[in-house]
């Protein structure tokens, strides 16, 4: 391979490996063009937030309640735990659940 034909190969992956990481086109971000104040001022009081409120809502009322239901979960099985590590109640449960439990299971098939 000639000397040219090396430094042509050599630019060629120097450009392919700045545009696949993207650094081919950098954006200088001081002379970024940018809205002007009174017009930034003027959008943000024409905002209606009673609808934005309302098409929140529904995502934000989910949200909580996946909150409250994982919660109580927790706290079921941190109860469900303390529970089942005394013998006594392990014992009395399994004499008194397993054989109902077997029954509907029965049932079932």
């Amino acid at each position: 391979m000639t000397f040219e034909e090396q430094i042509m190969q050599a630019m060629q992956s120097k450009v392919l490996k700045e545009i696949k990481d993207t650094s081919f086109t950098k954006l200088d971000y001081n002379q970024r063009t940018t809205l002007p104040q009174g017009m930034i001022d003027k959008l943000w009081a024409s905002i209606n937030w009673n609808e934005v409120i309302e098409q929140v809502r529904p995502e934000i009322q989910k949200r909580i309640c996946n909150s409250i239901i994982g919660a109580m979960e927790t706290e079921t099985k941190t109860d469900i735990k303390k529970l089942l590590a005394v013998d006594g109640v392990r014992q009395k449960l399994r004499m008194q659940v397993y054989p109902k439990m077997m029954q509907v299971l029965d049932e079932d098939v």
